[in-house]
């Protein structure tokens, strides 16, 4: 046990070094733009955040033995392209805080903040083709999917839709990412038997991690969490919480009658919307649907057992329950 524990720890030390690459990696690419252009440097933005993308790609590297170096320059191509999503996600939502800070949409409106957002997009087709040429078609087909998933999810505001459409937005929004990140490390390191093992594990890690933050947009706190909350809820989203709470025979009356409330009232009304938060949580609807991510991760066990290096799909599977029972 204490042997694992130093594994463990050691692992540990060496994704965060690798971390440290990753974060140098996106600041050589945002330093490479002409000031004129755009000066990343007057205007503070967190590119890495949690750096979830990022580990979960290090971690699958470590599990299939693929090369770190190369690894992290997939890594920080993921992490420029989830960045770029959230430039645009702001944009759609006029979210006025990310990662703690202002976002760009609120510091420069809506016109620049798209554009950095395209521009961003850019740096990450051009750094995921230093890691690999192959990886850079295959995040063109990545970036579609999350932008389909975006778009249906934009298509079903203001009404409910059901859980299974609620998982494919996810599955296609967040999962198409995480997808990525798996096959880029699989083809990194040659192992091409295993393409579509990783692929349901990334497909599948990047819908547990949205399911959670869907969970988190009713039950966490707006300053650990780096963001506003119940902005879902405000904006006429349902996830899965929602969909499972107005789905019950015993709640679902009250949850439909704060709905209309929150219609019919001022948008600057937030008290409707924190007293069906309230009705989710006391429900047990956000338990429900942490329970239905844990069982997703609980199912890949196998798949991640599957993979050769032992102790980085330890490192891995240990990674991904930690993303499950996060709380920001």
């Amino acid at each position: 046990m204490l042997k694992y524990s130093i594994l463990m720890e050691k692992t540990a030390r060496t994704i965060e070094d690798s971390l440290r690459l990753v974060n140098a990696e996106l600041s050589g690419a945002l330093a490479s733009i002409d000031r004129e252009v755009f000066d990343f440097k007057k205007f503070p933005f967190s590119f890495m955040g949690k750096a979830a993308r990022a580990r979960f790609t290090l971690l699958m590297a470590d599990a299939l033995g693929a090369d770190r170096a190369r690894a992290e320059k997939a890594a920080a191509a993921a992490e420029l392209t989830h960045t770029a999503s959230l430039l645009h996600d702001d944009c759609i939502d006029a979210a006025r805080c990310r990662r703690g800070l202002p976002t760009l949409n609120t510091q420069l409106g809506v016109n620049a903040s798209i554009l950095v957002g395209d521009l961003v997009i850019a740096l990450a087709f051009d750094c995921a083709g230093r890691a690999a040429p192959e990886l850079q078609s295959a995040l063109v087909q990545a970036v579609k999917r999350m932008t389909e998933g975006a778009l249906i999810e934009e298509n079903c505001r203001g009404r409910l839709i059901s859980a299974a459409d609620s998982g494919r937005i996810v599955s296609l929004k967040t999962g198409a990412l995480f997808r990525w990140c798996a096959l880029a490390a699989c083809r990194l390191s040659g192992s091409s038997a295993l393409l579509e093992t990783c692929a349901r594990i990334g497909e599948e890690t990047g819908s547990v991690f949205q399911m959670i933050d869907d969970v988190l947009d009713f039950e966490g706190d707006a300053g650990a969490c780096g963001k506003e909350i119940l902005k879902d809820i405000t904006e006429g989203k349902f996830t899965l919480p929602l969909i499972l709470a107005l789905t019950d025979a015993k709640a679902g009356p009250g949850v439909e009658k704060l709905l209309n409330s929150m219609k019919a009232g001022p948008a600057a009304d937030m008290v409707p919307a924190l007293e069906l938060a309230g009705l989710v949580k006391a429900g047990g609807f956000t338990l429900a649907a942490r329970q239905a991510a844990l069982e997703r991760l609980k199912a890949l066990y196998p798949l991640l057992d599957s993979l050769p290096d032992r102790k980085g799909a330890a490192a891995l599977k240990t990674f991904l329950l930690a993303l499950g029972a996060r709380r920001a």
